[in-house]
């Protein structure tokens, strides 16, 4: 059995499976990728039977994926999606591991900053603890903030002796969010 298909393979054969006649051209500007990369990557997805070419006419060509390319696709998305579940799970656990830490030392108030998906994924890491006398609330600005709060920050910005900037926190972890 040959070797997996590269992530750029992986790009070109989801564009094609998208749209069975689509202009290299096209496929290369939106993959971000050189023309010449993409009739290579093309070529080589032809030749290891990934993908069909069927000339139209001399100036038209349709692409067809075969039972190996949706096989492969299909293999490449169900790996990306366990690994990108894995990795979701990982920042929870580093938000809460963060979150007990800072309330083993006396914090009971958490502050979230911002309106992302990483303040969505830290709602739901502080809610998951099940502490009862934590308490949680969500800002996109900071206004009033109570005593002994610790501000989570799920945008870039400077931090004080109460707040976490979380990207900054997870990225010196080892996890670039």
């Amino acid at each position: 059995m040959g070797a997996a298909i590269s992530e750029k393979e992986f790009a070109v054969i989801s564009e094609l499976s998208n749209n069975h006649s689509p202009n290299q051209r096209i496929i290369a500007w939106k993959l971000g990728i050189s023309l010449g990369l993409t009739n290579l990557i093309i070529n080589r997805l032809a030749r290891t039977g990934y993908i069909k070419i069927k000339q139209l006419n001399h100036r038209n060509i349709q692409y067809f994926l075969t039972p190996k390319g949706f096989s492969e696709k299909a293999k490449k998305s169900y790996n990306y999606t366990l690994k990108t579940i894995s990795v979701l799970k990982l920042i929870r656990e580093k938000i809460q591991s963060l979150v007990m830490e800072r309330y083993k030392s006396g914090a009971k108030n958490f502050l979230i900053v911002g309106d992302n998906e990483l303040a969505d994924l830290t709602e739901i890491a502080i809610k998951k603890l099940s502490i009862p006398d934590v308490k949680y609330s969500r800002a996109v600005k900071i206004e009033k903030i109570a005593n002994n709060t610790v501000i989570f920050y799920t945008v870039k910005n400077k931090t004080t002796e109460n707040s976490v900037d979380l990207i900054s926190h997870l990225a010196n972890s080892g996890l670039n969010v």
